[in-house]
């Protein structure tokens, strides 16, 4: 994946009350086709053995519009998170009728509080100094390249093989001197991505800040503070859903004295019925001296899992030395841990029914 960004404040994060994915950083990323869902990490696109057509941007069925004065991001439809840049025109169709004095970028990010916590934010950029983005934006798009191989004299790397991946296009328009707007298209290359010099003058804007405006908590101040995730998948009953093929005996555990700290999540009510549950944070901190040694003992004496299919609406997870361990706190009350070492030399994690005084262990004061 190959990512230009744009200078700005502030960290990227996983949106995870708000139910989106950030993109942090004001960024035009290249990212590989079919890649989606989870945040992505940065890699190098690797090409292919055919060549990638280019797909051709739907033809404005009149001629482009210039918008009246330009309101916010959050008044602007086209302008939301979702927005997958159909509306976008190339400058050249507004030639000596549009005359670009600045650009206006719309994303998010997130930012952190006085208090500790994460919020996840809208934020709305201007840049002024535009005249080498307006020079690139007015730049044709490069032909597509041959399908033909090359014969003869002609060098191999005229026959460009394009790697088969997309952009997501940076939600940014240009405002002229009366606050009107348009959505300019980023010229392509010849592999119908778009021309290093629209990426470079992108990367090269100062931005200002115009405003910013709060979507959703991202961490709580406690999750920050205790060390916890503020979102948690409840794994015994995701391991319950999927069993492992081999159920050994528990791994050694962590020893007596060892620093181990404790997360309780509550299980949402929105996903309790799926097979891979998400908790939210409750509470956490590191065990005080000597739970630890009583919370191993009672891992240790756990017994063979019951069948049983009421979902827990709580959980915890203890981050010991050697691995972490789950455990439902109501429901089942059972527990996932890692599992022996095979005679083979694989491991896994294991399933066991957790003993009656272990929730107890893991609530108490």
């Amino acid at each position: 994946m190959i990512k230009v960004w744009f200078p700005a404040s502030g960290s990227p994060g996983a949106m995870t009350r708000v139910g989106a994915a950030l993109a942090a950083g004001g960024v035009l990323t290249l990212a590989l086709a079919g890649c989606a869902g989870q945040v992505s990490r940065t890699g190098s696109a690797q090409p292919l053995t055919s060549v990638a057509a280019p797909v051709s941007d739907p033809q404005p069925s009149s001629a482009p519009t210039i918008h009246p004065k330009w309101r916010t991001c959050a008044d602007e439809p086209t302008m939301q998170p979702q927005d997958g840049g159909n509306d976008a025109v190339p400058l050249a169709h507004f030639a000596g009728t549009f005359h670009p004095v600045a650009a206006l970028l719309c994303r998010e990010d997130t930012q952190r509080r006085t208090d500790g916590g994460t919020d996840a934010i809208a934020v709305e950029d201007r840049a002024d100094d535009v005249a080498a983005l307006i020079a690139a934006l007015s730049l044709p798009d490069e032909p597509p390249p041959s399908l033909e191989p090359p014969t003869g004299d002609v060098p191999p790397e005229a026959g460009l093989i394009c790697a088969a991946d997309g952009y997501f296009t940076p939600r940014m328009v240009l405002l002229d001197g009366q606050g009107r707007w348009v959505r300019p298209r980023l010229p392509r290359d010849s592999c119908d991505k778009p021309r290093a010099e629209a990426a470079a003058a992108l990367g090269e804007l100062r931005w200002t800040r115009v405003s910013t405006r709060v979507l959703g908590e991202v961490e709580s101040a406690g999750a920050a503070a205790s060390g916890c995730d503020q979102v948690h998948t409840d794994m015994v009953w995701f391991t319950g859903v999927h069993p492992p093929g081999r159920q050994g005996d528990l791994a050694a555990l962590a020893d007596d004295a060892a620093s181990v700290r404790l997360c309780v999540y509550r299980v949402l009510a929105s996903g309790r019925d799926s097979e891979k549950p998400q908790g939210d944070f409750v509470s956490g901190r590191v065990l005080p001296p000597g739970r630890w040694a009583a919370v191993k003992r009672a891992v240790a004496t756990s017994g063979k899992a019951a069948a049983c299919t009421t979902p827990a609406n709580r959980f915890a997870r203890l981050e010991t030395p050697r691995g972490d361990i789950y455990v439902e706190l109501d429901g089942c009350r059972r527990l996932v841990a890692q599992g022996a070492l095979a005679a083979d030399g694989t491991s896994g994690d294991t399933i066991w029914q957790a003993s009656t005084d272990l929730p107890a262990l893991l609530t108490g004061p």
